[in-house]
């Protein structure tokens, strides 16, 4: 019984029970992804690195002995003969080159934590992406399967008129050819169901699990809230990831220049010679006559040149995206709220008198098939329309950074 209590905790058994959310599926793929389990590595490793940064160079022990003469001549003392040291060394770091290995780690660590987090954005995006899209071609199946049961009853309707010899038997077979018409349409949208389900499952890192039910409402989309546009670029990952790379550049500019001068290192210790016990104490300096460090410098400063133009360019570009993207929710939205509701209507009444006349006899076959057809137009558009809705919804809140 023990055995059986991981399976019933389990994502897949949870979501054949209860159904999948859209806050489920990201919620899922954010636990389960291996890309993003990756990225959450590389912070460990650069936080690792920060801590070696810090850490202060160790002292050096020197243990010598000189003047050892050979072959050994006799008779020969060692502990008067020869000169022994015993002495440690240890290097001052001078203008701070700890602190700025340590400022260039922690930078490392931020461009870390701010990657696994545009990582998650775009997962989340593609997920919700993959979700509303399955979620739609159900949809779009579900109008098929209904249009489908309604031109059953039309057939059934036929076949009885004309087996009571009130309509000719070339009525019933235009009604059988609509018919099959829409049961191919109706398979090849419920093959589209399959699909983009499956590619919800692999944006996830799931298996597919084909009696978990989506229960996300295609029509309910919220409003979104729109901040200002200029906040909602800093907002974004990328372009605070490319402010954080001028940041890591900077910090890179000081460590080298710091890096420039020489540490001098400290030596001290003991000295025996001719017998006699002394000290030893001296200080070493490179001298920076040749390398000062000019290539490193150059570099670096090149490098935070690039990446201020990079940031500038990221702002630009995400500036003109959600302007962009802002203009064609709204005309979504628009479409979806305001002319599509009355048009489906217009389709349902029309095709609900083209049935009724027809049935009285005071209309013909085709006006009625016209008339379905135009339903199922109109349905697919709205539900196609609901859909780009959704996915316009999705883009616009991953460009203003308000994702996962």
């Amino acid at each position: 019984m023990a055995s059986l209590v991981p399976l019933l905790l389990s994502p897949l058994f949870l979501l054949a029970q209860q159904g999948l959310t859209p806050e489920d599926a990201v919620r899922l793929a954010l636990e389960q992804n291996a890309y993003l389990a990756g990225s959450a590595s590389r912070i460990t490793v650069a936080e690792g690195l920060r801590t070696q940064a810090g850490l202060k160079p160790n002292p050096r022990l020197f243990l010598q002995s000189e003047n050892a003469r050979i072959p050994v001549p006799a008779p020969m003392k060692f502990w008067t003969d020869t000169d022994s040291f015993s002495y440690v060394s240890q290097v001052f770091e001078t203008n701070g080159k700890r602190q700025r290995r340590v400022d260039v780690a922690s930078e490392n660590v931020r461009g870390a934590e701010l990657t696994l987090a545009l990582q998650k954005a775009q997962v989340a995006s593609r997920v919700l992406g993959a979700y509303w899209s399955a979620v739609g071609a159900e949809r779009l199946a579900s109008v098929l399967g209904e249009s489908l049961k309604v031109l059953d009853q039309t057939v059934e309707f036929q076949r009885l008129r004309v087996k009571e010899g009130a309509l000719p038997e070339a009525d019933l077979t235009r009604v059988l050819l609509e018919y099959q018409q829409v049961a191919i349409t109706y398979q090849n949208a419920q093959q589209d169901a399959r699909r983009l389900l499956l590619l919800l499952y692999r944006e996830m890192g799931l298996p597919q699990e084909s009696r978990a039910t989506l229960r996300g409402d295609l029509a309910a989309v919220a409003a979104i809230a729109l901040p200002d546009v200029d906040a909602a670029v800093e907002n974004r990952a990328d372009v605070r990831l490319s402010a954080q790379a001028v940041q890591q550049a900077q910090a890179t500019v000081r460590l080298q220049r710091a890096n420039a001068r020489p540490d001098p290192e400290v030596l001290f210790g003991y000295k025996r010679t001719l017998g006699f016990n002394t000290v030893v104490a001296g200080v070493q300096i490179n001298l920076p006559v040749r390398n000062k460090n000019q290539g490193a410098i150059a570099a670096a400063a090149a490098d935070s040149t690039a990446a201020a133009a990079d940031l500038r360019a990221t702002r630009m570009a995400a500036k003109t995206e959600i302007e962009a993207l802002l203009g064609e929710y709204q005309q979504k939205r628009d479409l979806v709220q305001q002319m599509l509701p009355t048009l489906r209507e217009q389709a349902n009444l029309t095709r609900r008198i083209a049935d009724a006349v027809y049935r009285e006899g005071a209309s013909d076959l085709l006006r009625l098939l016209d008339a379905e057809r135009v339903r199922i137009q109109t349905e697919t558009l709205y539900v196609q329309s609901l859909i780009q809705y959704r996915l316009s919804a999705i883009n616009l809140q991953t460009a203003l950074g308000q994702l996962p």
